[in-house]
């Protein structure tokens, strides 16, 4: 307690940024509203289709009382297709819908980016910081996947922890478990939230604890062995998990960073002084609240499941069927050598650092021009849009093993952090390298964008104990790839976003009922509305059936699927052909629809084929989709 209280002195003592009040929520006012703009722009824009199809589809079974990985194949763990559900009571049945409810979470996510960021900077940096993550995250694809709300509640609970080294209530640290446990109920991936917690919480009660000079003088072998083993453990995870993928790429990306980290902890453990009791009872009265919060929500899901007998059914889908996603949906990060794209941010850092007065001033004029012409030419030149996306989806790593430097090695270039800013730093460290592993197995480039706002904060938080750099460099550095963002990347949409600049192509409204006036290619447009009537006009009865992975055709059609699946390659039941044949038969299903170019899976079973064939007859062609009807 005493040493929460010398803490506490700190921030009252000129070590945390003071602003004016008027200043601090005119700056939010004025960042929140052209955020809210600059997305609502964007919201109905662009989709991917079995991505909504799935969720929509979910969302919908729920609605209609069926129970996520009892009653069907859950992608996730659950907790999102109920909120959808909700929505679609609420507001009606259609694609929209969900992205308003993404829309409402995206607004209460930018005033706790500001916070966070105000705690390294001024209020005017604060705000240009978060528009830059607002220009990297959610208008780049504006649809509802768990994966934005994961982001979202990871930068709510870092927010609520720095709440909580300001003010020592545990309040905030239960609100901060609170966010990691809905975030798992989002999406399996919550978990890395709390393990990132809990490295900070074991490098906070080491600063609690940290001897003046030398070893320490009382031991605490027991704690030492629980600190330890927490790194293995941790690591040792991140091996198995990728142990199917494992590459150069995938460990420097997903493993280093985290093991980095670990060796940060360990290395400081021969300098800590306090019993085992001491440091126990220390770190109980931290962990105690955020655990508590973390189990609440979770156990509160799973009421239902408790009642209804099923909560095998969840642990099975949540983490058992996983695995599958690992073989049947997954892509490398960035080759290793793309890391050399990261070498022109470092060196200017270097050199902005180490160079003089003179050169400090020249920098930014030379720099700013450079900039403006490389934005010019990534339009043109698909190596330099390569490289300046690089330079950004491949800066976790660097970041990570950076703020580990500056953590560990005494230095003239960087100041010398205080107690609490180091703490700041490894909880932003710790969560960035933990959350980043969303993006195994499937380092699609969309899926750096759900990690991104992390590293600007991060990168922020470690660039403010750098008192030389220029803060007209650091302003055409962060303008340069805010306006990239906004003009590169996002008009580009997801397909091709680490390749090359493209105009917008997401322009064509997708006139059918339950799209809600998405806008999509033209091509995509002309497809599904002309598929969508051709199944219409031959369907009877509530069901049809379409395999393999296009969930969209249910839900844009209003028919209902009479299978468990939502992608193929997630169910494996024995003798599933001879089920989906039985189900037809069943629901009297008078339409089937096959893809001919699913996302995951493989495609239908010859012997499923052939009877689908007999059995429907007539049939059409429409682009990559075959649709079959009964004569």
């Amino acid at each position: 307690m005493s040493r929460q209280t010398a803490d506490t002195r700190e921030l009252a003592h000129g070590n945390q940024p003071r602003h004016s009040t008027r200043i601090y929520w005119l700056i939010l006012l004025i960042v929140w509203a052209a955020s809210a703009l600059y997305m609502a722009s964007h919201l109905l824009r662009g989709w991917v289709p079995h991505d909504e199809g799935a969720f929509a589809e979910s969302a919908d079974r729920v609605l209609e009382g069926q129970l996520p990985h009892r009653d069907f194949v859950e992608l996730y763990t659950g907790g999102l297709s109920f909120v959808h559900a909700l929505a679609f009571r609420l507001m009606g049945v259609n694609l929209a819908t969900l992205r308003y409810v993404l829309f409402a979470a995206f607004l209460t996510w930018i005033p706790a980016v500001y916070y966070a960021a105000t705690r390294f900077g001024s209020p005017l940096a604060a705000g240009c910081v978060t528009l830059l993550c607002a220009a990297w995250s959610v208008p780049n694809y504006a649809a509802a996947v768990p994966s934005w709300y994961n982001l979202f509640l990871a930068t709510f609970g870092v927010a609520a922890v720095l709440r909580y080294l300001e003010t020592g209530a545990r309040r905030w640290m239960f609100v901060a478990g609170l966010c990691g446990g809905l975030s798992f109920l989002v999406k399996s991936v919550g978990l890395y939230f709390l393990a990132g917690v809990w490295f900070f919480l074991l490098f906070r009660e080491q600063n609690l604890h940290q001897a003046e000079g030398g070893k320490s003088t009382e031991g605490s072998p027991m704690f030492r062995a629980m600190s330890v083993a927490s790194v293995f453990f941790l690591v040792g995870l991140l091996m198995l998990l990728i142990r199917r993928r494992i590459g150069a790429e995938e460990i420097v990306h997903f493993v280093v960073p985290t093991a980095a980290l670990g060796f940060l902890l360990v290395l400081r453990e021969y300098r800590i002084c306090g019993s085992d009791a001491q440091r126990f009872s220390a770190l109980a009265e931290m962990a105690g609240p955020f655990l508590a919060g973390a189990i609440l929500p979770i156990l509160a899901f799973l009421l239902r499941y408790i009642g209804d007998h099923a909560v095998m059914a969840w642990i099975r889908g949540v983490f058992i069927l996983p695995a599958r996603r690992i073989a049947g949906a997954a892509m490398s990060p960035p080759e290793l050598l793309s890391l050399l794209a990261v070498v022109p941010l470092v060196v200017l850092v270097a050199v902005a650092s180490f160079g003089g007065r003179r050169l400090r001033l020249i920098l930014p004029p030379v720099v700013a021009l450079s900039l403006t012409g490389v934005w010019f030419l990534s339009a043109r030149k698909e190596y330099v849009y390569q490289e300046v996306w690089y330079s950004a989806a491949n800066l976790i790593p660097v970041l990570i093993v950076a703020g580990v430097a500056v953590l560990t090695i005494p230095s003239t270039i960087w100041r010398k952090a205080p107690a609490i800013r180091q703490q700041q730093l490894m909880l932003l460290l710790s969560v960035l390298a933990l959350h980043s592993v969303l993006q195994f197995p499937f380092s699609a480039a969309i899926y750096f964008c759900y990690v991104a706002p992390l590293a600007a904060l991060t990168l922020f938080s470690i660039l403010s104990l750098f008192p030389q750099l220029s803060k007209r460099l650091l302003a055409c550095v962060l303008l340069f790839y805010l306006v990239f963002a906004a003009s590169r990347i996002t008009p580009t949409f997801i397909y091709i976003m680490h390749e090359h600049y493209q105009p917008d192509a997401q322009t064509a409204p997708l006139n059918l009922e339950r799209a809600g006036g998405l806008r999509v290619t033209r091509e995509e447009a002309d497809l599904y509305e002309h598929l969508i009537h051709l199944v219409r006009e031959h369907a009877t009865g509530r069901f049809i059936y379409a395999a393999p992975d296009c969930p969209e055709v249910y839900f844009l059609a209003g028919f209902k699927n009479p299978t468990r699946s939502l992608f193929d390659f997630l169910d494996d039941s024995p003798g599933k052909s001879d089920e989906i044949l039985a189900a037809l038969q069943t629901h009297q299903v008078s339409v089937v629809v096959i893809s001919d170019n699913p996302a995951f899976s493989s495609d239908l079973p010859d012997k499923l084929r052939e009877a689908l064939e007999e059995r429907f007859p007539a049939s059409s062609e429409v682009g990559e989709f075959e649709v079959r009807w009964r004569r």
